[in-house]
């Protein structure tokens, strides 16, 4: 009897001291201005960076982040990479509820670790993983881990913001940084300085950020990095595996990339002969580049991988040559190679690749890239390849690494290029079409498009598929309301600005609205622009549009017989900064055509333009839904 008194009293005291504990993270503790527009709010996000030497950097973090909605289930997911120069320790994760009551600690075995490799056909690069499942808003997640690497190109950064619709309410960022090491930063949008502390043989920086209102994604923003607070760490000493790099200048991270690749351009004699043969009745040395570039299409095929050095080391261009495969990297050197052959010098440049990456800041040296191009200087002219595309034409590189600076890697190191940036001229899309509109409202189409440099990438997938996937795509593409693809006819040109051409056959039902005897007959077929930005009361990003494009439209109209003409809209000329619109109407008996031309100008400009640009912007959408409009006649008795 008196164990099981003493027993119920351990419980007791147990359950009371648990009782007791404060709450974690309970959500009466958020500053209420943090709540606005906010779908998670970091809690507290503390990252300790300790940089010993180029082969010893440790990394300890804790965060804890409460999930407002469903909409913010996406911040609470932990995701640690590592591979064989790194390893994760002490990974803890737990679940609170709203009030800071515990829900669930995590365990091991409910964290996945698994692979990363992807589309790579082998990668050493792994994935500790962990979602939360939880449908009880909000909720907080809290984890911290520790993390070792012994080889690395860059320590890290900081952002204290993951993403949009995010608050912060505390974060942190503290660098101990060995002064054999030779550290350097850089701060983007962040007010004032960090506070730096010398002590013996190391300097320790430390950020911090408070009580940051959530940003909402406004429309025309500049990309994310230019609007959120972060910084970049840069070793100008670093070592990946065993090879050691500088970063002081462009031209020694170029250096140690040149010694990356030395003797990984040699072709035996018979891979020799058969490329000096591919080119033997070539005239000019584009002839010569664009001869071995389809060469490269055809053999080669892309495929990643990231092991170790071999994410900055390419393949033997031999390797290349005999496998018929390789990364960027691999199929860069290689093109280099056999360029070499036939005496054109290339170099191999380093990208930040995307189509919607921001532009690369030179003026601190970093490792920026996340692809290799080649750069080929001709006397007349410079040629630059996308080695990876099997279906690029020669000399253009697209929307994926237009418009930026690179770093080429040549034989004194490293030196920076800007990349082909495409003009409004090289950017078009000329549309002509016939219609035949039917007293019924419905109609007949006959459309040919011709699209061309950055605009016909928007049909260049079409041509690596089937007619049958092909109209599923335009079916989604085309904006009308109801109508059928009777016939889809495709070509290309690919020349340096390539172009391709799209004809179809379009039957559309209720084209035309009737009430009474009259028909209204919308004038812009295929190309009416919609989007208008909603108002904001503060906006906070400048607006910027990146590229420019020019697009034309002649639609011609047959009106059925019967009817007549009662009204067509006036001519219409609209100018401003961001664009130019032009619209009119030609009328040629019962052959009605309207003509549409629109410019789309690349911009930047302060956030009080943003008024200015919904203006002009409602305009055009108000000009794009203009009709005609046709009575019936009436008949006559003799």
């Amino acid at each position: 009897m008196l164990k099981h008194t003493l027993l119920l009293i351990l419980i007791l005291v147990s359950v009371n001291s648990f009782a007791k504990k404060d709450p974690v993270y309970p959500l009466t503790d958020v500053p209420i201005e943090l709540l606005k527009n906010a779908n998670a709010i970091v809690r507290y996000d503390n990252e300790i960076l300790k940089i010993k030497s180029s082969s010893d950097l440790k990394i300890e973090k804790k965060c804890a982040i409460t999930i407002m909605n469903s909409k913010g289930d996406g911040y609470a997911n932990v995701t640690l990479g590592y591979d064989k120069h790194s390893s994760i320790s002490d990974l803890k994760i737990a679940i609170y509820d709203a009030t800071g009551k515990l829900i669930e600690r995590v365990k091991s075995s409910d964290i996945e670790d698994y692979s990363a490799s992807g589309g790579n056909l082998y990668s050493d690069d792994r994935v500790k993983h962990y979602k939360p499942v939880q449908k009880n808003y909000p909720y907080t997640i809290v984890y911290s881990y520790k993390k070792n690497r012994n080889s690395y190109i860059h320590p890290g950064g900081w952002s204290p913001y993951k993403g949009y619709k995010l608050a912060i309410q505390e974060s942190n960022f503290k660098v101990y940084a060995s002064k054999n090491i030779d550290m350097v930063y850089k701060a983007y949008n962040f007010k004032g300085e960090p506070q730096i502390t010398d002590q013996d043989n190391e300097t320790c920086y430390v950020w911090q950020e408070k009580n940051l209102k959530a940003i909402i994604k406004e429309p025309f923003a500049p990309h994310f990095s230019k609007v959120f607070p972060r910084v970049r760490l840069v070793s100008k000493r670093f070592r990946m595996d065993n090879s050691d790099g500088s970063m002081a200048s462009w031209q020694d991270f170029g250096n140690w990339m040149v010694a990356l690749n030395k003797d990984r351009d040699i072709l035996d004699e018979s891979s020799l002969a058969e490329i000096k043969d591919m080119v033997k009745d070539c005239k000019t040395d584009y002839e010569k580049v664009k001869t071995l570039y389809e060469y490269l299409q055809n053999k080669t095929r892309y495929v990643s991988i990231q092991v170790g050095i071999g994410g900055f080391q390419p393949f033997k261009a031999q390797f290349v040559h005999d496998k018929g495969y390789g990364d960027c990297k691999a199929l860069a050197n290689y093109m280099n190679a056999i360029l070499k052959v036939v005496d054109i010098p290339s170099y191999y440049s380093i990208v930040n690749a995307g189509s919607n990456v921001a532009t690369t800041d030179t003026t601190f040296v970093h490792d920026f890239a996340n692809h290799i191009i080649l750069m080929v200087p001709l006397q007349q002219d410079t040629v630059w390849l996308e080695c990876t595309s099997k279906f690029k034409p020669c000399g253009f590189l697209g929307s994926f690494t237009d418009n930026r600076k690179v770093l080429a890697i040549t034989e004194k190191g490293g030196k920076l290029f800007q990349t082909p940036s495409y003009s409004i001229d090289d950017n078009t899309q000329l549309r002509t079409a016939k219609v035949t509109v039917t007293t019924d409202g419905n109609a007949e189409a006959d459309v040919s498009t011709t699209y061309k440099g950055l605009q016909q990438e928007t049909v260049a997938g079409l041509f690596r598929i089937n007619q049958e996937d092909q109209k599923k795509e335009l079916y989604d593409d085309i904006n009308l309301p109801d109508f059928k693809i009777n016939e889809i006819a495709l070509s290309e040109n690919k020349s340096r600005i390539p172009t391709a051409e799209l004809k179809l056959k379009l039957a559309v039902r209720n084209y035309a609205s009737k009430s009474g005897d009259r028909l209204f007959i919308p004038l812009n077929l295929m190309n009416k622009d919609s989007y208008i930005p909603k108002k904001t009361k503060e906006r906070k990003a400048n607006i910027c549009k990146k590229r420019e494009y020019y697009d034309c439209d002649s639609i011609q109209f047959t009106i059925p017989d019967g009817y007549s003409i009662e009204s067509l809209p006036q001519n219409k000329t609209l100018e401003s900064d961001f664009g130019k619109y032009e619209s009119k109407v030609i009328k040629d008996g019962k052959l009605i055509t309207y003509v549409r031309k629109i410019e789309y100008r690349q911009f930047n400009y302060p956030a009080e333009r943003f008024e200015d640009l919904r203006k002009y912007l409602k305009s055009v959408v108000r000009a794009d839904k203009a009709k005609m409009v046709l009575k019936k006649e009436e008949i006559t008795s003799k």
